[in-house]
């Protein structure tokens, strides 16, 4: 892939990111224009995804893995960045958003890219292991 379409690609994946991040934190105060925000967000994320996807040699990717894993992995990833920026403001939200964040990213992550799937039982282990420390770095936030 080229540097140009490199850039683009990522932009893409990180503005919708930022997107869904803002959206998930801010859709109490107004919920269609987050709803908006996020729809654009996961727009945003799956336009680079498919971009990047694309530009691989060699490696096919199908539009069902590109949809369904895009769609968690900008979810999973706003939830995490959004809660971890607006713990001050909102801990009571961010206590929950930023482990399920977390565990969507790493499902998504883990399932999305099955040409490279590493081993079960290591990834097992990371998820508990890093699953717990968000959990208990929340909580300890939070308290």
């Amino acid at each position: 892939m080229n540097f140009q379409t490199q850039h683009l690609a990522t932009l893409s994946k990180y503005a919708g990111i930022g997107f869904i991040a803002g959206a998930v934190n801010h859709g109490m105060f107004s919920e269609q224009r987050s709803l908006v925000t996020a729809g654009m967000g996961v727009l945003f994320f799956l336009i680079g995804a498919y971009v990047e996807n694309r530009s691989q040699v060699g490696e096919t990717v199908s539009w069902g893995d590109v949809l369904g894993f895009g769609i968690l992995s900008s979810i999973g990833l706003g939830f995490f960045t959004g809660g971890l920026q607006h713990f001050p403001d909102s801990p009571q939200r961010s206590v929950w958003v930023v482990p399920l964040g977390f565990f969507l990213s790493l499902i998504s992550l883990y399932f999305g890219n099955a040409s490279q799937r590493a081993n079960a039982k290591a990834v097992l282990l990371y998820a508990l292991g890093g699953g717990a420390m968000v959990v208990a770095a929340c909580v300890a936030a939070w308290g």
